[in-house]
C-alpha cells in the first residue's frame, strides 16, 4: 500500500471539503454524475458511502494524504451480483491536487485493495475519451481497452487481478 495515501470512511468533518471538491465544475466535467449543489448535498454523499441497490453494492471512500491528514476527494468500489467475478473502480480528486502523482498512487492502492478479495478476476473502469490523464493512468497500470463505441463519451477498461 501507499505512504502517501490510504483510504478510509467520510465522516461529517469531511463536509466542507468534499463540498469543495465535488462543486467545482471544472473538477468534475468527466465525471458521470452533475457537481454537488450545496452542504447539504455533500452531507448526503457521506450517508450513502455504502449502499445497496439491487444487486449492485457501491462502497465509497475518502482519500487522505497521510502527511497532511487532508481529504482531496473518494474512490468507489463497485460489485454487481450479477458479475460476482468483477469490480467497478472509480476515483474523483480535487482540482488542486491534479498533476501531482496521487491518480496514479490511488489506482494502484484500489487494485491492491481489490486484490484482497480472492473472488475478484477482474477490475472494470471507464473514463471520458477527453480525460487524457485519466486514459494515461489507467494504461500505465495495466488496464485494456474492451469498448469503444463510436457514440460514447467514454473509454472502458478492464484488467485482470494477477495472484502471486
Amino acid at each position: 500500500m501507499s505512504n502517501k495515501i490510504r483510504f478510509r470512511e467520510l465522516d461529517i468533518d469531511d463536509v466542507k471539503s468534499l463540498y469543495e471538491i465535488y462543486s467545482d465544475k471544472e473538477a468534475m466535467k468527466y465525471r458521470g454524475s452533475k457537481p454537488i449543489e450545496n452542504i447539504d448535498d455533500a452531507k448526503e454523499y457521506i450517508t450513502k458511502q455504502k449502499t445497496l441497490n439491487g444487486n449492485v453494492l457501491t462502497i465509497r471512500k475518502g482519500i487522505e494524504i497521510l502527511q497532511e491528514k487532508k481529504l482531496i476527494g473518494s474512490v468507489m468500489f463497485r460489485f454487481d451480483k450479477n458479475q460476482e467475478k468483477e469490480c467497478e473502480i472509480g476515483y474523483s480528486i480535487g482540482r488542486k491536487f491534479w498533476k501531482k502523482g496521487f491518480g496514479n498512487e490511488i489506482v494502484k492502492n484500489m487494485l491492491e485493495t481489490i486484490k484482497q478479495n480472492k473472488d475478484i478476476e477482474n477490475v472494470i473502469a471507464w473514463t471520458n475519451k477527453r480525460n487524457i490523464a485519466s486514459i494515461k493512468i489507467l494504461e500505465k497500470n495495466g488496464f485494456d481497452t474492451i469498448q469503444q463505441e463510436e457514440s460514447s463519451d467514454n473509454y472502458y477498461y478492464r484488467k485482470e487481478i494477477n495472484r502471486i
